[in-house]
């Protein structure tokens, strides 16, 4: 039994510190999908760090900047007036206390100026690093199919 207390008063600060990680992972990745649901990608893309070598994978697509990532997707969603997502599974794995994994899938709905509206199934994978005391993005893949 006293083996027991000392293994659980040694790992309670590792489980503290995981918990933390996933909490703070969770909440930068919904200030970055309220960014996206206003349509402003500016600030979501505040989040992604500056990197030459595949900062995003999209539908197939390897943009090598968060820049050519950042003009793709302003002209891609010019015509979309309301976007939502709406999240089935988030799940974060923290391989350290200074980098972590998010895992989701869920559904989007685009909304256009015509009165149309898509919905279509998504799943990401974002790799998390803590950078001067921030959590940001080193590289995210993202890919949709829409529903038929």
């Amino acid at each position: 039994m006293r083996l027991l207390i000392l293994c659980a008063a040694l790992l309670a600060p590792a489980f503290a510190q995981t918990a933390a990680v996933e909490r703070a992972i969770l909440e930068v990745n919904a200030q970055m999908t309220r960014a996206a649901e206003a349509r402003d990608l500016d600030k979501m893309f505040s989040f992604i760090l500056p990197n030459e070598r595949g900062s995003i994978a999209q539908s197939g697509v390897l943009f090598l900047t968060r820049e050519a990532a950042l003009d793709t997707m302003k002209r891609n969603s010019a015509p979309v007036e309301k976007v939502q997502y709406r999240p089935k599974h988030q799940m974060v794995t923290v391989i350290s206390a200074d980098c972590a994994v998010l895992a989701a899938d869920g559904e989007a709905e685009a909304s256009f100026a015509d009165g149309t509206s898509v919905v279509a199934p998504y799943a990401q994978t974002v790799v998390f690093v803590r950078k001067d005391g921030e959590w940001k993005v080193l590289h995210a893949h993202y890919s949709s199919t829409p529903r038929r």
